[in-house]
């Protein structure tokens, strides 16, 4: 049972400090902007060099490609960070010593979410903060305020995708008694779920979408977040073809998602032998 109490979001936050100072030490929060940060730069000159010529393209081209190219990096960089967050306390001895002291295991779970997560913030809020910018510098054909507005839905359901996989990665650290199990499982999943999902739901549709029908196959779409994020940001910037269930829907599937994982996290992780 959880007490929140002042001391109980005390210790949480300590431990949340930890996590969130490893994150600043190892330079994952430097890296990681910098990556989204040249994705974005390099997505924004790229489709405005398309024909040939530095033509500036719609806000739904522009934000299309970045988010194509984001559902395949983000997970992956969720995973690297956390994918160690227990089985290598465990190996080094550190979360036998934590748990000694007055720590419950909850806490240490909440702690590292937050850190961790608030870590995947500030690297989606920093990569793609160059993209004001350069709408600033440069005459491109769409306001501010529509790129402000599209921003915020991808670092906010970005950040959810990659808390759904940083919590995936934590169930994962916690079966496992090895690092390299964790790595090669969790690279596994991520092949799974975002390349070949999609891969086999494409075969699917082609072959059987008359026997399975529409209502069939966005069952299956919705079941995975990744998709779930993808046409999520897909309806916001109008590109999508078909319909889709509604954006507080698809919002609900990723916090399901988060509540599930965490749940199985907490399960695990009480019944865990040190």
């Amino acid at each position: 049972m959880i007490c929140k109490t002042p001391s109980w979001f005390k210790t949480v936050g300590i431990v949340m400090a930890k996590e969130f100072k490893d994150c600043l030490r190892s330079r994952w929060i430097v890296f990681g902007s910098g990556l989204f940060a040249l994705l974005s730069v390099a997505v924004f000159f790229g489709t405005a060099a398309i024909g040939g010529t530095l033509d500036y393209q719609p806000l739904s081209s522009v934000m299309n490609s970045i988010l194509s190219l984001t559902v395949f990096l983000l997970p992956l960089l969720a995973l690297l960070l956390s994918y160690d967050a227990f089985v290598g306390e465990s190996e080094s001895g550190t979360l036998l010593l934590m748990l000694t002291y007055p720590l419950s295991r909850v806490q240490w779970l909440v702690g590292k979410l937050i850190g961790q997560g608030g870590a995947l913030l500030i690297v989606l809020l920093v990569g793609y903060s160059v993209l004001p910018l350069l709408h600033i510098a440069l005459p491109v054909p769409y306001t501010l305020t529509d790129l402000l507005r599209a921003l915020a839905v991808l670092s906010f359901t970005g950040w959810m995708l990659g808390l759904i996989f940083i919590l995936a990665a934590y169930w994962v650290s916690l079966l496992v008694r090895h690092k390299a199990q964790a790595l090669a499982f969790l690279l596994l999943l991520w092949l799974a779920v975002v390349l070949l999902y999609d891969l086999g739901l494409l075969v699917v549709a082609v072959a059987g979408a008359d026997v399975l029908g529409r209502d069939v196959l966005t069952v299956l779409m919705m079941a995975n977040p990744s998709s779930v994020f993808r046409l999520l940001n897909q309806s916001v910037i109008g590109v999508l073809s078909t319909e889709v269930p509604s954006i507080a829907v698809m919002v609900g599937l990723l916090s399901a998602w988060l509540v599930l994982l965490f749940s199985g996290c907490w399960l695990v992780f009480e019944r865990r032998k040190l």
